[in-house]
């Protein structure tokens, strides 16, 4: 079974690398450039808005799935052409983004930034659709795999490999190598066949998609008893841990910590403290329940950041990182398994796809929008206060929690034939 298919299981894997490498470089790795070019913390904080175009991916995707490309379309067919299209562009902005961010020009690695944000997202958006119709159904667990292992090398690259590599040469020659990652993507997307689905762009209307996908799906998930501090919750509950993340790297690089060492502790090791997270969430969820595994997460997120508490007290001490990056990321990765397990349990089943997506979307804003104010706290209060007070961005969810108990659900759940809230 894996000999006749080999290729498109290789394909799946290099899209991952593709979907993983302008994420990690305008989210993390360009913090670090941020900080050697000497830019104030409030700015590197500040521009985590470029992220924001992650959290529109679900308004894009029905323009991408009707609009052809003139010439490309008609070559490649349409999910391939729009591949190709994203990676050539991504390419060119990402090589564009090593000159920039070498002379320091803010205003452009902003701009760059944010484009490279917004193709990333359409090239998401395409290979998500184009992956389920390349592989067979019996298939597809054994594809995403495929995808998710292309996906952590390509934030391995553009990461721990380009930490390190800025070490050693000037930031634009990482930026360009990066890009030269990008083009190995785009060569293997050359190669590959158009999906089993012959797919044939058609007449957009705005309306109707609107009414079907967001109006519809909206007006069921208002029904549902305190649907407003559900979605508050869905905002705040990674508030904590992201505030932190927005600056971690910035902070390690202050305190002494060279780019070699965190590639290989931060990036590296942090990775699989994070996938372990992952792991140890899911059998939580399993063993106790959404509700439980829910506050769980939560105050974990929240006292991990503590960690930091006690490495901005204590001087540069290597032993001391490792044990800090694996709780926050160990807490993570148990938050981002038990949260998915949440969102999807809150899902009516008849419009599962389309609230899962506007439920991920309005998630990301505290990825990106809101954790945009932590470099001012970061320069107002000062490393050791700023990270007691970002542990404390988790009572707001708490707070929630305490309403959103299981209960409440249960006349929904009836009427759904779902199973939001269980207990395990």
């Amino acid at each position: 079974m894996f000999s006749n298919n080999k290729k498109n299981f290789l394909v799946i894997f290099f899209l991952g690398i593709s979907s993983g490498i302008p994420i990690t470089l305008i989210l993390s790795t360009l913090k670090a450039l941020l900080v050697d070019k000497g830019f104030d913390i409030k700015v590197i904080g500040f521009l985590s808005l470029v992220s924001l175009p992650y959290s529109l991916k679900i308004f894009v995707a029905p323009i991408v799935d009707s609009m052809a490309i003139p010439y490309l379309t008609k070559k490649f067919g349409n999910r391939r052409s729009w591949i190709f299209f994203t990676q050539i562009l991504l390419t060119i902005s990402i090589f564009l983004l090593g000159i920039f961010g070498e002379i320091a020009s803010l205003k452009w690695i902003a701009i760059l930034s944010f484009l490279i944000a917004c193709i990333s997202a359409t090239q998401d958006i395409v290979i998500d659709g184009y992956r389920i119709e390349l592989i067979k159904k019996e298939e597809q667990a054994f594809a995403s795999g495929f995808y998710i292992y292309g996906y952590r090398i390509g934030m391995l690259i553009s990461g721990s490999l380009a930490l390190a590599l800025s070490d050693k040469i000037r930031w634009d020659i990482v930026y360009f190598l990066m890009s030269g990652f990008m083009l190995l993507c785009v060569v293997a997307t050359f190669f590959a066949k158009e999906s089993r689905i012959n797919w044939h762009p058609r007449k957009y209307h705005f309306r109707i998609w609107f009414v079907k996908f967001i109006i519809r799906p909206l007006k069921n998930f208002s029904e549902r008893k305190n649907w407003v501090a559900i979605l508050i919750f869905i905002v705040l509950f990674k508030l904590a841990d992201a505030f932190v993340g927005n600056l971690t790297l910035p902070f390690l690089l202050e305190s002494g910590y060279t780019k070699m060492e965190l590639a290989t502790i931060l990036k590296t090791f942090g990775l699989f403290a994070t996938l372990f997270g992952v792991y140890c969430g899911g059998i939580f969820s399993k063993k106790i329940g959404i509700y439980k595994s829910l506050w769980l997460a939560t105050i974990l997120q929240a006292l991990s950041n503590f960690a930091f508490v006690y490495l901005a007290m204590n001087e540069k001490n290597l032993n001391s990182l490792y044990f800090v990056v694996f709780i926050e990321n160990f807490c993570g990765g148990i938050g981002d398994a038990i949260f998915v397990g949440y969102l999807s349990s809150i899902c009516n089943l008849k419009f599962s796809s389309t609230q899962y997506a506007l439920f991920s979307s309005i998630s990301s804003i505290s990825r990106s929008a809101l954790s945009s104010t932590s470099g001012f706290y970061a320069s107002y209060f000062g490393w050791i206060n700023f990270f007691i007070f970002s542990a404390l961005l988790a009572i707001p969810a708490i707070a929630l929690l305490i309403i959103l108990n299981k209960n409440s659900y249960n006349k929904f759940r009836k009427n759904n034939n779902e199973n939001a809230f269980y207990n395990g």
